[in-house]
């Protein structure tokens, strides 16, 4: 049915300004958006550049092993692991980063998480980009951690730049979204308008069929009940007019 025709496009209609308003808010946001990204990689550029310049082991291909705790520097890892462990196990406040040294370089920052917070103890190395890890129990693992979380610097770096492609095709494809209108915007004004014209051919033709309508004729049952309730009126008011009659000639009498 055509009502049922305009029911549907009009919720589609409804549908499409929605996700119209969706691609404004990106659009919208996306500089900002952009900008965080583009800062982000000019960081971990910088990161990685720092971590270049650092003199590399010929086996692994990787900096030299090198952390400072306190004011103590350490190559040993057995040592550094243990000094490691003593900060961590110094630090008495939650939920507050506290400096504990320097790793290859950079600040090196543990934060001890109340429950509420998710509890545990992590770690922050601290270049141009916070580069963050969890520690556990096993405090020459978490040297290893440390490494991890800093030298994968190239890894992080084309996460962003593939984060950076994606919002930048989003905004591109929002921007078609808005500038389109609803595809099927000419039938559903084409079948609002059939549909109006129809409810008011309807509805004249309502009124003009009540118009025509016969006069109701009363039935002769209720012109009787009428004429019946008026006599029983009449006639009481005739017998209360000679009650007082009578009892008027009385006191007369007396």
């Amino acid at each position: 049915m055509l009502d049922n025709d305009v029911k549907e496009l009009r919720a589609l209609s409804a549908e499409h300004q929605n996700t119209v308003f969706e691609m404004e808010d990106k659009i919208k946001a996306f500089p900002k958006k952009e900008q965080n990204l583009l800062t982000v990689l000019d960081n971990l550029h910088s990161d990685r550049e720092h971590l270049r310049k650092l003199p590399t082991d010929d086996e692994t291909k990787l900096p030299i092993f090198k952390i400072t705790i306190g004011e103590t520097e350490y190559t040993d890892r057995k040592e550094a692991a243990k000094a490691l462990e003593t900060a961590v196990l110094a630090v008495k406040q939650a939920d507050r980063p506290v400096k504990i040294g320097e790793f290859q370089g950079f600040p090196l920052s543990v934060t001890v998480n109340s429950p509420a917070m998710g509890g545990g103890v992590s770690a922050t190395i601290n270049g141009a980009y916070p580069h963050n890890t969890k520690l556990i129990e096993s405090f020459s693992h978490n040297l290893k951690r440390l490494e991890g979380c800093l030298y994968n610097v190239d890894r992080k770096i084309n996460d962003t730049n593939s984060r950076l492609s994606k919002l930048r095709v989003d905004f591109s494809e929002a921007q078609k979204m808005v500038a389109e209108p609803f595809p099927q915007e000419q039938e559903l004004a084409d079948k609002e308008s059939r549909l109006k014209t129809l409810t008011e051919e309807l509805n004249e033709a309502a009124i003009e069929a009540k118009n025509n309508a016969p006069q109701k004729v009363k039935t002769c049952y209720f012109e009787r009940a009428k004429l019946k309730k008026e006599a029983m009126r009449v006639s009481k008011q005739k017998s209360d007019k000679s009650k007082e009659k009578s009892k008027n000639s009385e006191l007369i009498d007396q």
